[in-house]
């Protein structure tokens, strides 16, 4: 395997109560790279997110990371993965405690080190001057910075976000996609995102793959999909391979 790529998902297949939702899934994912995931609603996305976050499991197929099999009960490589999957806060917490309670239960980070954590994490956000106000007060945008925050707690090589953009305005949208940028520019962070909105896509993403009812319709780079002629509509159209 090429020594730059983080992730590589081969041949994989999930479905429920005999339902397939995942059929023959294979791509790659290069260290610090961001790759776009589209699809149609139930095209298998979050299926395919939450089964390399490990929330999923008696799939068929593999996923290898960093050149190892994942394996859901390896703590210690889950950890390198972060994730913006059903994100959820104590609303009733500070923005601050929020972080300090998920560093105490998974205990990710060493205690004498978590307050320096938190501050580094709320700074890179920019929620820098929002940390002791209650989660309860944050905008739509905010909670979205905290979320990113939370995802990042572990130095995550790996982030899966789920629909990072939804509910956002322009200025916050904006906003997530200079932070997750500048992941990749300082981190070398790889970053798979799912949406439905194709212009942020085609502002951020190194690579594409197109879902389209359990399979791959398209997978390559945003410059060879741009220099092609063909749509994101036309290509979330074509049936798999």
């Amino acid at each position: 395997m090429n020594e730059n790529v983080i992730l590589d998902v081969r041949r994989l297949q999930k479905g429920y109560r005999k339902s397939p939702v995942l059929k023959d899934v294979s791509f790659q994912i290069k260290q610090g790279h961001i790759l776009g995931l589209i699809g149609k609603n139930g095209a298998g996305k979050t299926t395919l997110m939450k089964s390399i976050l490990g929330l999923n499991t008696n799939y068929q197929g593999e996923i290898i990371f960093h050149g190892k099999k994942l394996m859901p009960s390896d703590e210690t490589m889950k950890a390198e993965i972060g994730s913006l999957v059903d994100v959820s806060f104590y609303d009733d917490m500070t923005a601050y405690q929020n972080l300090k309670v998920i560093m105490m239960l998974t205990k990710a980070v060493p205690a004498a080190e978590q307050d320096e954590r938190i501050r580094e994490l709320l700074s890179f956000v920019g929620l820098e001057s929002s940390g002791k106000k209650s989660v309860r007060s944050f905008s739509f945008g905010m909670k979205q910075r905290l979320a990113l925050a939370q995802a990042m707690i572990t130095k995550p090589v790996l982030l899966i976000l789920d629909e990072p953009f939804v509910g956002l305005d322009p200025i916050g949208i904006e906003d997530v996609k200079e932070l997750l940028r500048k992941l990749c520019r300082e981190n070398k962070t790889s970053i798979i995102f799912s949406s439905h909105q194709l212009t942020e896509v085609c502002d951020l993403a190194d690579d594409i793959v197109i879902l389209n009812n359990g399979v791959i319709s398209y997978a390559d780079t945003y410059e060879n999909m741009k220099s092609s002629g063909l749509s994101f509509v036309e290509l979330m159209r074509q049936e798999g391979n």
